[in-house]
């Protein structure tokens, strides 16, 4: 938990130990009740919630490259140079952009995992990280 704040990671993925009969250990056993295990991730992945929010919080104002990978009802979805398909956040965005294209898009709003904005003017500089 420690290491976690100290290190301030922009995203982690936490999970359980899975014990696997015929491995090197497995004459260890798992000597973790599983509801220890459980309630140890969750304090894990709360305090890391609380870092990744300040992590978005601080790009409120910046413009991003974000890639347009759908669309729907007025807003569009896409992801930045931060956040890998299926695992990481999403850049949500007022209006309807073609999917496919790369826009900049000026962060207005932040949440725990996911961002928002709009597409800015052309013209516009993107900020690398």
């Amino acid at each position: 938990m420690k290491f976690v704040q100290d290190q301030r990671f922009d995203r982690i993925g936490a999970f359980t130990f899975s014990f696997e009969p015929g491995t090197e250990s497995a004459h260890y056993g798992d000597p973790i009740a599983e509801d220890v295990k459980q309630s140890r991730r969750e304090r894990l992945m709360q305090a890391q919630q609380r870092i990744s929010l300040e992590k978005n919080q601080a790009l409120i104002g910046r413009v991003l490259p974000v890639l347009v990978e759908g669309q729907n009802d007025g807003i569009s979805v896409g992801r930045s140079y931060r956040d890998a398909p299926e695992v990481d956040g999403l850049v949500i965005i007022d209006g309807e952009v073609p999917v496919g294209e790369m826009v900049p898009v000026r962060i207005s709003g932040a949440m725990a995992y996911d961002l928002s904005g709009t597409v800015e003017g052309s013209g516009a500089t993107i900020v690398l990280e």
